[in-house]
């Protein structure tokens, strides 16, 4: 885990955030409870503010998240995305983490064992020069232990964004 941490923090630190943060809507759709025996759809909806928190740009965001069993995941925090060129196109590398309210929505779907969850999600998206955004994520939620519960799950998700 400590390994992680350190080449997604060279990854943060070698890459350039953006001049000015753009505002976007995001539809992503993947695989709750990805490494599970009990995998499920997910889809959801998510939109970043293009006003950038502290020197490092943070945007805040608030999302939703629903599974195909019914759950429902409804989150804000904040995330910062690093490029890896300075041209219009190209790749760049997001970050993310906040906290939501996660309702149980019964099925085969993993009980997280509270309604309070952390995300945080790492992700790769391409920039199109028309500045749309496709990526892949990986995702992780859980209650981090204020609940005798946690077992925690693990989406992988596909994004498209929109400028606004």
């Amino acid at each position: 885990m400590s390994r992680l941490i350190l080449v997604l923090s060279i990854l943060f630190a070698v890459c350039n955030a953006t001049a000015e943060p753009q505002a976007y809507g995001k539809l992503f759709l993947g695989t709750a409870d990805a490494f599970k025996s009990n995998k499920a759809s997910q889809y959801g909806i998510e939109y970043a503010f293009n006003k950038g928190v502290s020197q490092f740009e943070f945007q805040p965001f608030v999302g939703l998240l629903r599974t195909r069993h019914a759950s429902h995941y409804l989150y804000t925090g904040f995330s910062r995305t690093s490029y890896f060129t300075n041209s219009e196109s190209g790749l760049a590398f997001q970050l993310s983490f906040g906290p939501g309210l996660y309702f149980y929505g019964e099925g085969d779907d993993t009980d997280l064992g509270h309604v309070f969850e952390l995300r945080t999600s790492a992700g790769l998206l391409w920039q199109f020069a028309d500045k749309t955004q496709m990526g892949v994520h990986f995702s992780h939620l859980s209650n981090a232990s204020i609940a005798e519960v946690n077992p925690g799950t693990e989406l992988v998700t596909i994004t498209y964004e929109l400028p606004f």
